[in-house]
Protein backbone atom coordinates (compact mmCIF):
# COMPACT_ATOMS: atom_id res chain seq x y z
CA UNK A 1 0.00 0.00 0.00
CA UNK A 2 1.24 3.36 -0.80
CA UNK A 3 1.52 5.63 1.72
CA UNK A 4 1.99 8.99 2.83
CA UNK A 5 5.43 9.22 4.13
CA UNK A 6 6.74 7.03 1.08
CA UNK A 7 4.72 10.23 -1.22
CA UNK A 8 6.18 12.67 0.77
CA UNK A 9 10.21 11.21 0.61
CA UNK A 10 9.40 10.69 -3.35
CA UNK A 11 8.54 14.36 -3.42
CA UNK A 12 11.48 15.62 -1.47
CA UNK A 13 13.62 13.45 -3.41
CA UNK A 14 12.27 14.53 -6.91
CA UNK A 15 12.71 18.60 -5.84
CA UNK A 16 16.29 17.90 -4.91
CA UNK A 17 17.25 16.66 -8.17
CA UNK A 18 15.48 19.45 -9.94
CA UNK A 19 16.89 22.05 -7.60
CA UNK A 20 20.42 20.14 -8.32
CA UNK A 21 20.35 20.04 -12.00
CA UNK A 22 19.04 23.90 -12.12
CA UNK A 23 22.25 24.90 -9.83
CA UNK A 24 24.70 23.07 -12.24
CA UNK A 25 23.18 24.65 -14.94
CA UNK A 26 23.67 28.21 -12.95
CA UNK A 27 26.88 26.87 -12.78
CA UNK A 28 27.71 26.24 -15.74
CA UNK A 29 27.02 29.53 -17.13
CA UNK A 30 29.48 31.55 -15.32
CA UNK A 31 32.99 31.01 -16.90
CA UNK A 32 35.76 31.96 -14.47
CA UNK A 33 38.48 33.55 -16.11
CA UNK A 34 42.13 33.12 -15.54
CA UNK A 35 43.53 37.09 -14.78
CA UNK A 36 47.40 38.15 -14.16
CA UNK A 37 48.29 41.62 -12.30
CA UNK A 38 49.77 44.29 -13.50
CA UNK A 39 52.71 46.44 -11.76
CA UNK A 40 54.76 49.26 -12.34
CA UNK A 41 51.53 51.57 -12.91
CA UNK A 42 50.45 54.84 -11.51
CA UNK A 43 46.92 56.44 -11.98
CA UNK A 44 47.54 59.40 -13.98
CA UNK A 45 46.79 62.91 -12.08
CA UNK A 46 43.94 63.59 -14.68
CA UNK A 47 42.34 60.22 -14.50
CA UNK A 48 38.44 60.39 -14.81
CA UNK A 49 38.11 58.83 -10.96
CA UNK A 50 34.52 59.19 -9.18
CA UNK A 51 34.88 61.20 -6.12
CA UNK A 52 34.73 59.12 -2.46
CA UNK A 53 33.65 55.62 -4.32
CA UNK A 54 35.48 53.31 -5.96
CA UNK A 55 36.24 53.53 -9.66
CA UNK A 56 36.19 50.69 -12.33
CA UNK A 57 37.94 50.96 -15.92
CA UNK A 58 37.61 48.41 -18.79
CA UNK A 59 40.43 48.72 -21.80
CA UNK A 60 40.46 47.53 -24.73
CA UNK A 61 42.86 49.59 -26.46
CA UNK A 62 46.88 50.32 -25.73
CA UNK A 63 45.93 54.25 -26.25
CA UNK A 64 42.98 54.66 -23.80
CA UNK A 65 44.79 52.74 -21.23
CA UNK A 66 47.95 54.86 -21.50
CA UNK A 67 45.19 57.95 -20.78
CA UNK A 68 44.39 56.43 -17.28
CA UNK A 69 47.86 54.96 -16.44
CA UNK A 70 51.23 55.02 -16.62
CA UNK A 71 54.53 53.55 -16.25
CA UNK A 72 56.10 54.10 -12.51
CA UNK A 73 59.51 56.11 -12.52
CA UNK A 74 60.24 54.67 -9.13
CA UNK A 75 61.80 51.60 -10.34
CA UNK A 76 63.53 51.94 -13.63
CA UNK A 77 65.09 48.70 -13.84
CA UNK A 78 61.65 46.64 -13.71
CA UNK A 79 59.58 47.36 -16.30
CA UNK A 80 55.97 47.13 -15.56
CA UNK A 81 53.88 44.74 -16.90
CA UNK A 82 51.81 45.89 -20.21
CA UNK A 83 48.94 43.99 -21.43
CA UNK A 84 49.06 42.13 -24.66
CA UNK A 85 45.66 43.89 -25.92
CA UNK A 86 45.59 41.96 -29.01
CA UNK A 87 44.55 38.87 -26.93
CA UNK A 88 43.72 40.56 -23.62
CA UNK A 89 41.61 43.37 -22.00
CA UNK A 90 43.06 45.40 -18.73
CA UNK A 91 40.49 46.14 -16.05
CA UNK A 92 42.15 48.73 -13.40
CA UNK A 93 40.21 49.65 -10.10
CA UNK A 94 41.06 52.92 -8.48
CA UNK A 95 40.06 53.59 -5.05
CA UNK A 96 39.79 57.40 -2.81
CA UNK A 97 42.82 58.17 -2.00
CA UNK A 98 43.86 57.15 1.69
CA UNK A 99 46.54 58.24 4.52
CA UNK A 100 46.94 54.53 5.18
CA UNK A 101 46.71 52.05 1.87
CA UNK A 102 44.78 49.45 2.20
CA UNK A 103 45.10 45.03 1.46
CA UNK A 104 43.53 44.98 -2.01
CA UNK A 105 43.54 41.46 -3.63
CA UNK A 106 41.17 39.75 -6.50
CA UNK A 107 39.08 36.87 -4.88
CA UNK A 108 37.19 35.86 -8.25
CA UNK A 109 37.07 37.09 -12.17
CA UNK A 110 34.21 35.85 -14.13
CA UNK A 111 31.38 36.27 -17.22
CA UNK A 112 27.76 35.09 -16.89
CA UNK A 113 25.45 36.15 -19.37
CA UNK A 114 27.55 38.54 -20.87
CA UNK A 115 28.45 40.53 -17.83
CA UNK A 116 31.88 40.57 -16.45
CA UNK A 117 32.19 40.45 -12.80
CA UNK A 118 35.10 41.44 -11.11
CA UNK A 119 35.31 40.87 -6.89
CA UNK A 120 37.98 41.92 -4.76
CA UNK A 121 38.54 42.24 -0.84
CA UNK A 122 39.66 45.29 1.10
CA UNK A 123 41.02 44.87 4.01
CA UNK A 124 42.48 47.80 6.31
CA UNK A 125 46.45 47.74 6.69
CA UNK A 126 46.92 47.75 10.43
CA UNK A 127 50.33 46.99 9.59
CA UNK A 128 51.06 50.22 8.48
CA UNK A 129 52.26 53.20 10.77
CA UNK A 130 50.07 56.20 11.11
CA UNK A 131 52.73 59.21 10.28
CA UNK A 132 52.18 63.02 9.60
CA UNK A 133 54.65 63.01 7.42
CA UNK A 134 53.31 60.42 5.07
CA UNK A 135 50.96 61.92 1.66
CA UNK A 136 47.93 60.17 0.59
CA UNK A 137 48.20 57.21 -1.24
CA UNK A 138 45.80 55.88 -4.26
CA UNK A 139 44.97 52.45 -3.48
CA UNK A 140 44.45 50.75 -6.99
CA UNK A 141 43.92 47.07 -8.72
CA UNK A 142 45.44 46.49 -12.49
CA UNK A 143 44.91 43.28 -13.98
CA UNK A 144 44.94 41.82 -17.52
CA UNK A 145 41.98 39.17 -18.73
CA UNK A 146 41.46 37.25 -21.94
CA UNK A 147 39.50 39.26 -24.13
CA UNK A 148 36.31 39.03 -23.80
CA UNK A 149 32.65 40.14 -25.53
CA UNK A 150 30.80 41.65 -22.32
CA UNK A 151 27.94 44.26 -22.35
CA UNK A 152 28.50 45.16 -17.99
CA UNK A 153 31.36 44.97 -15.90
CA UNK A 154 30.08 44.63 -12.26
CA UNK A 155 32.83 45.89 -9.67
CA UNK A 156 31.99 43.50 -6.51
CA UNK A 157 34.07 44.86 -3.01
CA UNK A 158 33.90 42.73 -0.23
CA UNK A 159 30.41 40.90 -1.45
CA UNK A 160 28.82 44.07 -2.11
CA UNK A 161 27.76 45.91 -5.87
CA UNK A 162 29.57 49.39 -5.70
CA UNK A 163 29.62 50.15 -9.29
CA UNK A 164 28.54 48.97 -12.79
CA UNK A 165 29.74 49.81 -16.41
CA UNK A 166 28.11 49.69 -19.30
CA UNK A 167 29.89 49.03 -22.57
CA UNK A 168 30.38 51.80 -24.62
CA UNK A 169 28.93 52.11 -28.22
CA UNK A 170 31.68 52.45 -31.07
CA UNK A 171 30.84 53.89 -34.34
Amino acid sequence: MFSFSSFNRSFRVLLFTIASLYSSLFALAQTNLKYRLLTGYLLNSDAPVTKGKPTLFVFEQDDTFKQVFQQAATAPKRKADAPNFEREMAIGIALPPTKTPPKLSISRVFVQDSTLTVRYIRMVDTTVTKSPLQSAAQPMLLLSIPKQTVLRTRLVENGKVVQTVKKRETN
